[in-house]
């Protein structure tokens, strides 16, 4: 199947501008020039990719303006680094597949790699697809349902990151999707990803008994009781999910809170990619907030 989206019509002609405009710079440049576009939006005439509401950035990250774009510019350069240390470095003509884009504030940072008409972003809201579609000015963005198949034709695919989705998808639609990617990636293709880890537990612990301003501390506190039960399960490589929601088209038969542990993954996702590498959250040299994992077609 061909993507057909009309949005990218936009961009041809243009696509290499971006790229040629961009690629010239170091990504300590590029991530400066991102910071400042708030109040600086057009670049050489071109204009530079947009922001939704501070609060929206929020609900969907956790952060907002350059606190987000710095986490953001983090797992970026991780995602580089394992695709250069993993024989697949990203160049001019890699094709990348945001997976859960949220309002791009990680696919952005791609625009100096490759052309606009290799990139894709893809999210289970629409209003994300709305935002992004508006503010962007480079890649094409739509919905997506909660479960597979995508529109991407065999074997199509370069890269597949996703930031904080499967930190939040039920068991059988996070096995559902890691089958769709082992379809839609090249050989040698390369998927990094995000989970909770163990860790998790014990924040979800330390929440309760308190009052909180936002409501997903207070779902936190109620979720995965007893503590103790949990890390066991955990330990034995047991996929661990709470049916939360998330409000929205996130209802509670896709979504919620999930821990996946190697051991699940050595057993259920390597049916159908390699597992060439799980970190836990919090380790250098990344750092991220959540464990990371980093799978190959073969």
């Amino acid at each position: 199947m061909r993507i057909l989206n009309p949005f990218n019509k936009l961009f041809r002609g243009r696509d290499l501008s971006y790229y040629r405009l961009f690629s010239a710079m170091s990504d300590p440049e590029y991530l400066s020039l991102l910071m400042k576009s708030a109040e600086r939006p057009v670049y050489r005439g071109i204009k530079l990719p947009g922001f939704p509401e501070d609060t929206v950035q929020r609900q969907f990250s956790g952060s907002f303006g350059e606190e987000a774009l710095r986490g953001g510019y983090n797992f970026y350069q991780c995602i580089k680094e394992y695709c250069r240390s993993l024989g697949n470095p990203i160049k001019n003509g890699t094709r990348i597949l945001d997976f859960g884009c949220g309002w791009g504030r990680i696919i952005r940072f791609f625009f100096k790699d490759t052309g606009c008409d290799n990139l894709f972003g893809v999210d289970v809201d629409p209003r994300m697809i709305d935002s992004c579609s508006k503010e962007m000015h480079c890649g094409s963005y739509y919905s997506v349902n909660p479960e597979p198949p995508s529109v991407f034709q065999d074997s199509s695919i370069d890269l597949i990151y996703a930031f904080s989705v499967f930190t939040h998808l039920a068991e059988s639609t996070a096995i559902n999707w890691i089958s769709e990617f082992s379809r839609i990636l090249k050989p040698g293709g390369i998927l990094v990803a995000t989970t909770w880890d163990k860790s998790f537990l014990d924040d979800c612990e330390a929440l309760r008994g308190k009052d909180h301003e936002f409501p997903y501390h207070q779902t936190m506190s109620k979720i995965f009781i007893p503590t103790s039960k949990y890390k066991e399960d955990y330990d034995n490589g047991k996929f661990i999910y709470a049916p939360t929601g998330g409000g929205g088209v996130r209802d509670k038969s896709y979504y919620g809170e999930a821990l996946i542990p190697r051991q699940y993954m050595e057993a259920q996702f390597t049916k159908y990619l390699s597992l060439c590498e799980f970190v836990n959250s919090r380790v250098p040299p990344w750092a991220l907030p959540q464990a990371l994992f980093v799978m190959q077609k073969k």
